[in-house]
Formats: structure tokens, C-alpha cells, sequence
């Protein structure tokens, strides 16, 4: 799959980042790799709010064009509104910088994409 489902109440939301969208996203980070945001956690840090959403909002854009960052805090805000919290977004990001080539997958992920048939 190239893209992570994020379901949100009945709206079910494409996410994946793109060069044009990560880049936009480092700037908005002030030059730092998105993926040093989310690596904090393996040392107990949690990342800002604020860094989360710009995550998130960069990866809607690739499918979800109309996106502004304004209706991607509206979107968490409904969120947490159903039950959801700020830290169950961090697994779903993690999976965004898997599809996203940030992060190796692993064997059950590969063998879960369609392999090329050799006789074609």
C-alpha cells in the first residue's frame, strides 16, 4: 500500500508524504528532518503538538490537496473529540515515514505488497 488509512469519525483520510511536501514540511521545521521529530520518543520525549499536525498535514496533501493547516487542526480536534488522543497519532505517523521511505519496512510488510510476476 503507498499511502496509510486514517479514519477519522466517518471521514477516511489517504496519508503520505512527497518530496514537494516534505520539503515544505523541513522549512516549516526549521530545516530539521521530520524524522529526528519522531525519534525523540525512543529517548522519552514526546514531540510538540504543533510538529505532529505539521506532519500531519503534510502528509495529507499528496490526496487531499484542499488541506490547509487550519481544517488539519479542526480534524484533531474531532479527533479528540471521539476518544482519540494526541499519542495514538504517533503510530500512524510512524507508518506515513514507512510508506513514505523515511523508514525500511519490515518482511511481513514487504510480503504484504504485490510481488512482480518474473514470467511477465
Amino acid at each position: 500500500m503507498l499511502y496509510k488509512e486514517f479514519k477519522v469519525g466517518e471521514k477516511e483520510f489517504k496519508l503520505r508524504m512527497v518530496a514537494s511536501s516534505i520539503v515544505a514540511l523541513e522549512k516549516q521545521l526549521g530545516g530539521q528532518n521530520p524524522l529526528n521529530i519522531l525519534m525523540g520518543i525512543e529517548s522519552g520525549q514526546l514531540p510538540p503538538v504543533s510538529a505532529v499536525l505539521q506532519i500531519l498535514h503534510a502528509a495529507l496533501q499528496k490526496f487531499h490537496h484542499g488541506m490547509t493547516y487550519e481544517k488539519v487542526l479542526e480534524l484533531y480536534d474531532e479527533y479528540v473529540e471521539l476518544g482519540n488522543s494526541y499519542t495514538d497519532l504517533i503510530p500512524i505517523l510512524i507508518d506515513v515515514f514507512k510508506v513514505s521511505g523515511f523508514l525500511p519496512k519490515t518482511l511481513n510488510e514487504e510480503e504484504d505488497q504485490p510481488q512482480p510476476n518474473p514470467l511477465q
